[in-house]
């Protein structure tokens, strides 16, 4: 375990997973393996492109982007030091991980045949254990007096509850926005509860959006209502529908003008990135999901996560030719 904190000098507290994508393509048709009576199969593949990802990691890059100084805590293994610490630290990123030195850091491995199908395979690898660990571990309380916002969506239901509780308990000013990532079959009733009466922000996918209101019985309305500390859940459906919806109103937020789409996969982590960033700088919340919505513009211009490199000049220019449409309940 590292602490490199030695001071205050970050306004957004990150909480996540750090996560390599590996890609390559091969011939023939993944549908294929599942025929025949061969026992080992080798086909050819190109050349393997490393990524970086991990909800936690795309979202500290596009703070940085912003210009934002977040603190990005996580669980990695021993090949972090090697790839990704040197790609964080140069943007200017903190770190405080819990390294393993026995195993790998979380990985998707990403397989695309002829036809255009994928096959993702999904390794924790290091991370599997990350809901074992606690905030003390990382953080002195002092740590975080000053920080301005935090954002928790570590994949994992317990580590989910258990670091949210925790920043609450350390500073019950602090705005806490939460996303699930690729475990809300995990968030029980009663968890999702738990959750809904500590944060400040849920930022979700519409889908998402719709498993939760089934499991809780209610609407997105009534969940807001009747939450003790949630003022607003915000909903992804499409870069063109992002609606932010509030005890008394909806927002409905539009895309940022991208020049050209080369992948729209991956834009939600630069507009969670974006809407974190607003409000740690204490922006009003529609303010806060135009820049969310920019920032994803220039995302979806790039085929990684971790490549588009826009001025926050650009972006705050393009934020501006987000339209937003306010309507009551």
């Amino acid at each position: 375990m590292e602490i490199l904190i030695k001071n205050n000098t970050f306004n957004e507290i990150i909480i996540g997973k750090l996560a390599y994508r590996i890609r390559f393509s091969i011939s023939g048709k993944i549908s294929d393996f599942a025929t025949g009576n061969e026992k080992e199969r080798i086909i050819d593949g190109t050349n393997i492109e490393r990524q970086y990802g991990g909800m936690a990691g795309n979202i500290a890059y596009g703070l940085s982007i912003l210009g934002g100084k977040s603190l990005l805590i996580s669980q990695v293994g021993k090949d972090f030091d090697h790839y990704y610490r040197p790609h964080l630290e140069k943007l200017g990123v903190s770190l405080n991980v819990f390294t393993d030195p026995e195993k790998e850091s979380a990985c998707w491995y990403e397989i695309q045949d002829e036809e255009n199908t994928k096959l993702v395979i999904k390794q924790n690898n290091s991370y599997h254990l990350f809901a074992e660990k606690t905030l003390a571990e990382f953080l002195d309380t002092k740590d975080i007096d000053l920080v301005k916002a935090a954002f928790i969506g570590t994949g994992k239901a317990e580590a989910d509850i258990k670091f949210i509780s925790d920043m609450l308990k350390r500073n019950n000013r602090i705005p806490i926005i939460y996303s699930p990532d690729s475990n809300i079959v995990e968030l029980t009733k009663w968890r999702l509860s738990s959750i809904f009466d500590q944060i400040t922000i849920l930022l979700c996918t519409e889908e998402e959006l719709n498993i939760i209101e089934r499991k809780m019985k209610s609407t997105r309305n009534e969940l807001i209502i009747n939450s003790k500390r949630m003022k607003y859940i915000i909903s992804m459906y499409e870069r063109s529908k992002i609606v932010v919806y509030s005890e008394k109103t909806k927002i409905k937020v539009s895309e940022g003008p991208a020049e050209e789409v080369l992948s729209d996969d991956y834009w939600k982590d630069a507009f969670r990135a974006g809407l974190i960033f607003g409000v740690s700088s204490r922006k009003p919340i529609e303010e806060a999901a135009r820049l969310g919505s920019a920032l994803a513009s220039y995302a979806v211009e790039t085929r990684e996560c971790q490549t588009y490199s826009p001025s926050i000049e650009q972006v705050t220019l393009r934020s501006f030719e987000v339209k937003t449409i306010e309507k009551g309940n």
